[in-house]
């Protein structure tokens, strides 16, 4: 062993990792990985909760031009109809026992909710989508009573026809990694079972579009890292008018991610075809 080795041996000098005695170290990736961090603090990512908030009002009010009461400001489907003081309630008893699982009122488990990581990545993918699909397609925040019971996310809709062609569950997933394992077996056991239940989904009815229950609904995850999504934020609020590379790649991201789940998934039967014609009209979005 060389002297320096044998110094460093007793007072106890450990190198970084992958890094031997003599190496140049390039201290700029450290500034990266800090860089990171800075970039996906909640506190930094909850900044961009007022643009989303103004964005989805933006987007719903649009949509109800055409489609009057049909989305609240949150761009979430409205719950209306037969059924609707009865479910507003569950929705209520949900939200009760969630936030006193945590000790919180429900005022503030709404507000701390509001502004996490897998809320504003569910906000962020509907203010990119609309992007993309828009013009043809309703890009809806499901409602609060089929968010809680039904698994799903978003609601897509197709307009021409009124249908609904996927259900949508956002992951806030770890770099690298394609969504929570958890997250995705749900979803996987959802289309085993012949898709999605979505209570408050959509119909088009004498040219009017009307909420109607609907089964057999392809489920699908679209997962972004927490650093995704800081630059998908920033990018969104940075270029509300036009498209950034960022962007785009990320909506080809995700559209390549729908299609491999729906070919590990090995459908059959009407899934299969309301899965193909789905990504179909999807990949036209495609810049």
């Amino acid at each position: 062993m060389s002297a320096l080795g044998r110094i460093n041996k007793y007072m106890g000098i450990e190198y970084l990792s992958g890094i031997k005695p003599g190496d140049i170290i390039d201290l700029s990736r450290f500034d990266k990985h800090k860089k990171e961090k800075e970039l996906t603090k909640d506190s930094n990512l909850e900044n961009y909760l007022p643009f989303l908030n103004e964005a989805l009002t933006k987007i719903a009010e649009k949509k109800n031009l055409d489609f009057p009461g049909f989305l609240n400001k949150d761009n979430r489907i409205s719950i209306e109809g037969r059924d609707a003081e009865t479910d507003k309630k569950i929705v209520a008893i949900s939200e009760n026992t969630y936030s006193a699982e945590v000790g919180k009122t429900v005022e503030d488990w709404h507000h701390d909710t509001e502004k996490n990581a897998s809320n504003l990545t569910e906000m962020a993918l509907t203010v990119l989508l609309q992007k993309f699909l828009g013009e043809d397609f309703i890009i809806a925040r499901s409602s609060e009573y089929d968010d809680y019971n039904n698994g799903v996310d978003q609601v897509i809709i197709y307009k021409p026809t009124g249908e609904v062609v996927c259900g949508i569950d956002e992951v806030i997933s770890k770099l690298g990694e394609e969504g929570s394992e958890k997250k995705v077996t749900k979803l996987e056991n959802i289309m085993a079972k012949g898709g999605a239940h979505i209570k408050y989904g959509a119909k088009l009815e004498n040219g009017k579009l009307v909420r109607a229950e609907l089964k057999n609904i392809p489920a699908f995850y679209m997962s972004l890292s927490k650093l995704e999504l800081g630059e998908l934020l920033e990018s969104l609020k940075s270029n509300p008018d036009n498209k950034s590379e960022f962007e785009q790649k990320t909506f080809s991201k995700l559209l390549d991610s729908l299609e491999s789940q729906a070919v590990k998934q090995n459908l059959a039967g009407d899934l299969k075809t309301k899965t193909d014609s789905m990504l179909e009209k999807f990949r036209g979005a495609r810049v």
